[in-house]
């Protein structure tokens, strides 16, 4: 794929996340995919998923805040099948807290589906705001008051 393509795919994905859509998130993805995040703590920001809690956390995130989560890229640059993008949240939670985050994510592909994605944020923040989410059991997400 080319990297204007590449690009697109990443602009696609998050449009797919603005709007809650599980079925084209996965359609985005490999079978072998893997999504991680890169913070060193707490224990519940360490696991690595799949494809299929991959897709269900945009909607598990959105649960507990007032409208649904809304990421918007800041920056892209793209070499070859990789492309990192900066990007923001601005959101303002039930439990009256903002969840203000910025992220740097890195985009790995294979042909033309997200094989995997790196993400970087700060992890105190998300402590701080959502307590721990389990997108497997996005009832039992449990939230900071």
């Amino acid at each position: 794929m080319s990297i204007e393509a590449n690009k697109q795919a990443v602009r696609d994905y998050f449009a797919a996340i603005n709007r809650g859509d599980e079925p084209a998130i996965l359609a985005m993805t490999t079978d072998d995919f893997l999504f991680q995040t890169m913070a060193r703590a707490p224990e519940w920001l360490l696991p690595k998923w799949g494809r299929e809690d991959f897709a269900t956390v945009p909607s598990a995130m959105s649960r507990v805040l007032k409208a649904p989560i809304q990421l918007q890229i800041v920056k892209m640059i793209a070499e070859g099948d990789s492309v990192a993008v900066e990007a923001e949240t601005d959101s303002e939670m039930l439990n009256g807290k903002r969840y203000n985050n910025r992220y740097h994510f890195v985009f790995e592909l294979r042909g033309g589906k997200f094989r995997e994605v790196r993400e970087y944020s700060c992890s105190h923040l998300a402590q701080t705001c959502f307590g721990a989410i389990d997108p497997a059991e996005p009832e039992k997400t449990v939230m900071v008051e």
